[in-house]
């Protein structure tokens, strides 16, 4: 692979472990999976994770490098988008793994995002991620790509949420230069940020 120029495809269902487990390890101090999860839960975190992901794929939004070491994973929101036929299945799989605490708190936290979240429609990067041991490569910003030329093709804003500080100045450096902070019950300050078509 060259450094200056990741290999980046499409996810597919053969990937899903591998990015289960690297998202699981990136994911592992961000307050807010540490909200919803809990920490030092990395089988519960992989759930997430995994469970974030099949929907991606099947919905072809979902991009990581070629060995798994990075990956986004986007929707469009929409009214005229669908949610796929599996959607009500595949969470309450993830809900029966993990438990009725952590389900309160992930059902906590979407609420407190969907009070404040923006008119539709719009590009949602839902989550980035990049193995720990693989950071300053520029593997997220490649992984990001696709979804933000997608976004601007349609002529449609892009939005994510974050609850760690840092990634504001990382997100601004991609075009995420609005910011609107928002409270979730219980965790810690968060913003969403936009980035204009």
């Amino acid at each position: 692979m060259d450094p200056a120029h990741p290999a980046v495809r499409l996810a597919t269902p053969a990937d899903v472990d591998a990015v289960a487990r690297m998202v699981a390890e990136a994911f592992a101090t961000d307050p807010a999976w540490s909200f919803i999860i809990g920490r030092d839960n990395p089988s519960a975190m992989s759930a997430f994770a995994r469970t974030l992901l099949v929907a991606r794929i099947s919905r072809r939004t979902a991009w990581v490098t070629d060995d798994c070491g990075a990956v986004a994973m986007w929707d469009r929101k929409s009214l005229d988008v669908a949610v796929d036929d599996d959607h009500a299945a595949r969470w309450a799989a993830f809900r029966a793994e993990v438990g009725e605490d952590i389900w309160s708190r992930l059902e906590a936290y979407d609420a407190a995002v969907t009070a404040v979240a923006p008119p539709q429609p719009y590009w949602y990067l839902g989550v980035l991620a990049t193995h720990p041991d693989l950071h300053g490569r520029g593997l997220a910003t490649a992984v990001l790509r696709p979804g933000l030329e997608a976004a601007d093709a349609a002529g449609w804003d892009c939005w994510l949420e974050t609850s760690t500080p840092g990634n504001k100045a990382f997100y601004a450096g991609r075009g995420f230069t609005d910011a609107v902070p928002f409270d979730i019950p219980g965790g810690a300050p968060s913003w969403w940020l936009r980035r204009p078509a």
